[in-house]
């Protein structure tokens, strides 16, 4: 991984952000995760480095799209919820119209896309690929929470669809060290590349300098 293919693969022109499950259920200490007793020091150390890449995102003209999820009786199913994790947290995570399902520290401003999803994809059953089609730009930087669930399940279809899939690994966190480095390792050596946020911020500011 050099640093011609971060530069490359990262150009603004060419480039959209995406946020992944950045909400409270997953990263804050009163979510459900964190009342469960799961270590969130990662995904939370993941947001402090996100909080300064999307800005400058947006400060090079490179779309961001925030993802969030959203669970209710209307899109669960019984496969769905029959899930260790599910099970675990005893509770409904990122329940519809609730607390937890709002974000964490990130802020969606006018000129960013939102967009719903049910399951861990963010492809499944959302307007995201429409968006994406109108924007008409072939690499996907993927960021957010965790990074072995629904940022890897969602850069898998990305690269499935024949987009560029990157994962901004320091700005992506999981339960575990050991869980965010096999997802880091699957998508180097499968589905796209890996680079990080402080590489690509400094590519940008040569081409878009404040």
């Amino acid at each position: 991984m050099g640093m011609v293919e971060k530069v490359t693969l990262g150009a603004p022109a060419d480039s959209v952000l995406i946020v992944v499950d950045v909400q409270n259920d997953f990263c804050h200490d009163d979510g459900v995760f964190g009342k469960a007793g799961v270590d969130l020091r990662g995904m939370q150390a993941s947001v402090d480095n996100l909080l300064p890449f999307i800005e400058a995102a947006r400060v090079a003209r490179v779309p961001v799209i925030f993802v969030k999820t959203h669970h209710d009786a209307w899109n669960n199913s019984p496969a769905f919820t029959d899930r260790y994790m599910r099970k675990a947290a005893r509770a409904e995570i990122c329940a519809t119209g609730t607390w937890g399902a709002d974000y964490y520290r990130v802020r969606l401003t006018a000129g960013d896309c939102e967009v719903v999803k049910h399951r861990y994809s963010a492809f499944v059953g959302t307007t995201l690929e429409v968006v994406l089609r109108s924007l008409a730009r072939p690499t996907l930087l993927f960021t957010g929470v965790t990074t072995n669930v629904c940022v890897e399940s969602s850069l898998r279809d990305a690269c499935m669809r024949d987009y560029r899939a990157v994962l901004v690994a320091d700005c992506a966190g999981a339960v575990t060290k050991e869980e965010h480095d096999g997802a880091v390792h699957n998508v180097r050596t499968y589905f796209g590349s890996v680079t990080d946020s402080g590489s690509l911020m400094a590519a940008w500011s040569q081409q878009h300098p404040r």
